[in-house]
């Protein structure tokens, strides 16, 4: 399992979790922080515990029933950031609803990129999208622009598609070691190589592209620390904390030393991977329970390319979530779990 277990399970007792707690709210500046980490820290604790149980038990389990167990982990993993930010979550019955929906009759000849799933104006994932600024929301979001809009599936999913890919693997180097370059630069510089492409942003000038990234930055992140001295070269260095201000704009995604651009529609920019796993998930979860003639068809045969795609997701899913929950609630709140 992804090794970030080991670290989230720091959140695992009643003192660990309330002393994790009581950072988050110091650091948001909430009244009573204390107070408000005690209330919460039992829950929080019986919380991580069983969201790290669904995932073991999904990790062996056959696919038939995977998507359900990774649903609600995926969930408990959200509730868990949520509440770093939200210390009176849930407030009220309709917060515990799903706040998604799908076709509630599939048609007859059903595919799965081709079906829907709309945010609802309450409940859960409404919730979420306002405590972390997702807003405003698309009405609904195809099953084959969710699957694109994740970085790690976008080559597998355009290859099933027959559609451009909406990420490029940019080339990332470390430290940068060539002659004299390197001692203009600091050893813990990156170089970050733009590939030369004639679609999608990509094709933009060198200034086009770099204005294009400096005007989608969100207001909360500084680009001052990128070198933009060597970007007549399709080049950009940047120190490990520019890198990690990188990872907040929503043309870039970086993981386990890969960065990726998006270079699909900038009208459409795709939400947080966290998002888009939840809604993957929902869809997946909502198919294994309701239309099992059709689930037990994808997971039982070899007869329809989609199973691949999902059993891609599913593995790439439980390898790589729990990490992401870690990074982003470590960004959201300012504070760093033990190593």
């Amino acid at each position: 399992m992804d090794s970030a277990w080991n670290r989230l399970q720091y959140l695992e007792t009643e003192p660990t979790s309330r002393k994790f707690l009581s950072q988050c709210y110091t650091n948001r500046e909430w009244e009573h922080p204390d107070r408000l980490a005690f209330q919460q820290s039992t829950r929080y604790l019986y919380l991580w515990r069983q969201a790290r149980l669904f995932y073991q038990t999904a990790e062996s389990a056959d696919l038939s029933i995977q998507p359900l167990l990774l649903f609600y982990g995926c969930t408990h993993l959200l509730k868990g950031m949520l509440i770093t930010r939200d210390p009176a979550y849930p407030q009220n019955s309709r917060m515990l609803q799903h706040g998604v929906a799908s076709r509630k009759v599939k048609r007859q000849a059903y595919v799965l990129m081709e079906d829907e799933i709309r945010p609802q104006k309450e409940g859960f994932f409404s919730h979420l999208s306002q405590t972390f600024r997702l807003t405003p929301l698309r009405d609904r979001y195809s099953v084959q622009d969710l699957f694109a809009s994740l970085a790690e599936m976008s080559e597998i999913c355009a290859a099933l598609s027959e559609i451009q890919p909406h990420w490029t693997r940019l080339q990332l180097s470390s430290p940068v070691h060539e002659g004299a370059a390197s001692s203009r630069r600091e050893a813990d510089e990156y170089r970050v190589t733009f590939p030369v492409k004639t679609e999608g942003s990509l094709a933009y000038s060198n200034d086009t592209l770099k204005q294009y990234i400096q005007r989608l930055a969100p207001s909360t992140i500084s680009l001052n620390t990128i070198g933009w001295e060597a970007w007549s070269n399709r080049q950009m260095f940047l120190s490990q904390f520019a890198l990690s201000q990188l990872e907040q704009h929503p043309l870039f995604y970086l993981h386990d030393r890969t960065l990726f651009f998006w270079n699909g529609s900038a009208e459409s920019l795709p939400l947080p991977q966290w998002a888009s796993h939840f809604l993957l998930l929902y869809q997946l979860g909502m198919l294994c329970r309701y239309e099992t003639e059709w689930w037990g068809e994808l997971t039982m045969s070899h007869d329809m390319a989609e199973r691949y795609l999902v059993e891609r997701f599913l593995a790439h899913h439980m390898a790589t979530f729990p990490s992401l929950i870690m990074k982003q609630m470590e960004l959201y709140n300012q504070v760093k779990f033990p190593v």
